[in-house]
């Protein structure tokens, strides 16, 4: 059977050198559109991380220009999202690009004006919970990702729609980048998806395509099958699971779930409607 993919979060846009590398394909990126339409992808969240560049500024602006020039010829629907918002606070088009947004996080894995990273041990400053308002009443959905544990629960307590678009669970496996059962609950209840990403660091000692089915399974063990997706962050890891080589590996994902008696529905759901959902319809 043949399922409708949509990836919450890859890095491609700050991989690529000039659109002809996405459209066309290319051999250095692990994700490009030849290969992703192959592979049943339809959607895709594609991240400016920033705040990880020297001259972040320089970075957030490329990052847009580049996005502005894909989105009218990309035949997978794109969608925007900042990883890391100090540059968008001080940007003098601000306005504009939240319009532009569809997801946000505050932070990258540092401090900023807003609150504190998962290198971190800070909660939101009040700059930092008046700017997700703002976000969240512009429509753009906070992400909680990169967001350390002080910072992380702040932002729950706010109220707002969240989503951890690329995470995992720490129950499975014990990584501070990995969520709690508590905020992955937290996250199902204010409507929130959570995408299971593809970084062996947050799978397992030794991670593998299994190991991605073990997070999904606890995840939707601790919340309901309309709470969880995929967010694979392809092109923002250098390595990958054991026997995935780039975004051609979905297929064989969404086959092993079939392999372990998940119906057809259900795969659906998690391989790209739940996503679907509270994108399309925001």
């Amino acid at each position: 059977m043949r399922y409708t993919i949509f990836d919450a979060h890859v890095d491609t846009l700050m991989k690529i050198a000039f659109p002809e590398e996405y459209l066309e394909g290319n051999s250095r990126t692990q994700l490009d559109m030849p290969r992703a339409l192959k592979s049943w992808v339809t959607h895709l969240v594609t991240a400016i991380c920033a705040e990880a560049n020297e001259d972040p500024h320089a970075a957030f602006n490329r990052g847009i220009s580049m996005y502005r020039d894909l989105v009218p010829i990309s035949t997978i629907e794109l969608f925007l999202m900042v990883e890391g918002c100090q540059p968008l606070v001080d940007h003098n088009e601000k306005n504009e690009i939240i319009r532009m947004l569809s997801v946000a996080s505050l932070t990258w894995n540092g401090r900023n004006s807003l609150g504190g990273g998962i290198g971190t041990d800070i909660g939101l400053t009040e700059k930092g919970k008046k700017f997700a308002a703002e976000l969240d009443g512009a429509g753009v959905i906070l992400d909680v990702s990169h967001l350390c544990d002080r910072s992380r629960r702040d932002i729950l307590s706010l109220g707002f729609r969240t989503v951890a678009t690329h995470c995992n669970c720490r129950a499975v496996h014990d990584f501070p980048r990995n969520l709690p059962d508590d905020d992955i609950r937290e996250i199902a209840a204010s409507g929130g998806v959570v995408g299971i990403t593809f970084v062996p660091d947050f799978l397992s000692d030794n991670a593998s395509l299994y190991s991605i089915v073990d997070h999904l399974e606890h995840l939707v063990e601790m919340t309901d099958i309309s709470n969880a997706g995929f967010g694979s962050d392809f092109d923002g890891v250098a390595d990958l699971p054991a026997g995935m080589k780039d975004c051609t590996i979905w297929p064989k994902i969404l086959e092993l779930l079939d392999k372990k008696g998940w119906n057809s529905d259900d795969i659906a759901s998690v391989a790209g409607n739940n996503w679907k959902r509270l994108f399309l319809n925001n």
